[in-house]
């Protein structure tokens, strides 16, 4: 059996800040990567404008597209309405569901991405528009909107040597018109 002495007013007090500053540096949030790796409101809305005028007056490629279900159209509308609302969690809700319905369709891909951006996650974003491209026409609207998403994502990372490569990429995707006599 231990005998415990009796603890003075002094060392409990200072056992007490000991204790709280351990809990205090135990309670506070962490900081993880990704609180680094997104933008204010403001600026995520900013950028996905920037990717949608990128290919302002860019119809250097034929776009075809095939005829969708009329489901896919209600959901995308669903989506667009949701985004004007800045219900960005409930316009990827919608665009989720239409791309159960055409998951391999690079433009809701693409929107998914932008949709994606707007909610700060800037990784998915990047991934998804990377993989419209890969399965989109690769010139073209489109994959200048596909590069223009990498282009943004980069600036958050903060990454100049691809965003110098993605800007080249965005470039390539702007094909000329053949001169016609």
């Amino acid at each position: 059996m231990s005998i415990m002495k009796p603890v003075s007013a002094n060392c409990r007090i200072l056992l007490s800040c000991a204790v709280a500053a351990v809990l205090a540096a135990c309670s506070s949030a962490p900081r993880d990567e990704k609180s680094t790796l997104t933008r204010p409101d403001s600026d995520r809305i900013a950028a996905v404008q920037a990717i949608r005028a990128a290919n302002a007056g860019e119809n250097s490629a034929l776009q075809v597209n095939p005829l969708r279900d009329p489901a896919v159209e209600g959901f995308v509308a669903q989506a667009a309405h949701a985004e004007k609302l800045g219900q960005f969690d409930d316009a990827f809700v919608a665009m989720s569901k239409a791309r159960k319905l055409a998951p391999e369709a690079p433009d809701l891909l693409q929107s998914e991405a932008e949709i994606e951006f707007l909610r700060g996650n800037t990784e998915q974003a990047e991934k998804l528009a990377y993989e419209s491209f890969k399965k989109g026409p690769q010139v073209g609207t489109l994959c200048v909107q596909n590069w223009q998403t990498i282009v943004e994502a980069r600036k958050i990372f903060n990454d100049p040597d691809y965003r110098a490569v993605a800007e080249g990429k965005r470039e390539q995707c702007k094909v000329k018109r053949p001169v016609r006599l």
